[in-house]
C-alpha cells in the first residue's frame, strides 16, 4: 500500500489496466470490471481504483489551482499566463479583465506592468494609467454584478401599472 501510494496516476492506470487484462478479461467495461472486483472482494484491484481516482481529482483541482484567490504562482508562469491573455484577446478591455480575474494575487502594478510589455495599445499609457484602468475593470465589474444582483434577488417588483395586468379582478 505504501508503495502504491508514491506511484503517479500514469503508472496507477497501467497497474489497473494489468489487473484488469488479467484478471477481468472478460469485463465488457470499466463498469463490469469494477462490479466483478467488488463481488471478488479484490481489494488490490479497488485500492488502486480509488488512488486512479483521487489523483486524477486532484490533477484536475490543480490544473485550476493558479487561478484559485489562495493560488501562487511563480512570476514565470503568471507572465507566460498573462502574455497569452494579451495576445488571445482582441481588445485592451477584455484583455486586462481577464488578466485581472485570473491573477487575483497579484498586485495591480505588477499587473500593469506585464499588460505594458505585452500588449502594444497600452503603450501610449502610463504605468499609472494602466493600474487605474485594472481597478475599474475590477471595481466596475463588482458594482454591476451587485446592481444586477439587488434587482434580481428578493427586490420588491412594483406591480403593473398596466390595467390588464391586474389579478384581483
Amino acid at each position: 500500500m505504501d508503495q502504491a501510494r508514491r506511484l503517479t496516476l500514469p503508472e496507477l492506470e497501467a497497474a489497473l489496466a494489468t489487473m484488469v487484462h488479467q484478471r477481468y478479461f472478460e469485463a465488457e467495461s470499466d463498469e463490469e470490471a469494477e462490479n466483478q472486483a467488488v463481488v471478488a472482494r479484490d481489494t488490490e484491484y479497488l485500492l488502486t481504483r480509488i488512488r486512479c481516482l483521487e489523483l486524477s481529482l486532484k490533477a484536475a483541482d490543480e490544473q485550476l489551482s493558479w487561478i484559485s484567490p489562495s493560488g501562487r504562482s511563480t512570476p514565470a508562469q503568471s507572465l507566460r499566463r498573462i502574455k497569452a491573455l494579451c495576445g488571445h484577446f482582441p481588445d485592451l478591455f477584455n484583455a486586462m479583465q481577464a488578466v485581472a480575474v485570473t491573477h487575483p494575487g497579484v498586485s495591480r502594478e505588477m499587473l500593469a506592468m506585464a499588460i505594458k510589455q505585452f500588449r502594444r495599445d497600452a503603450d501610449s499609457l502610463s504605468q499609472e494609467d494602466v493600474v487605474g484602468l485594472l481597478t475599474s475593470v475590477v471595481n466596475g465589474a463588482h458594482q454591476a454584478f451587485d446592481a444586477v444582483l439587488r434587482t434580481r434577488k428578493g427586490a420588491e417588483r412594483k406591480a403593473a401599472s398596466l390595467p390588464w395586468g391586474k389579478h384581483n379582478e
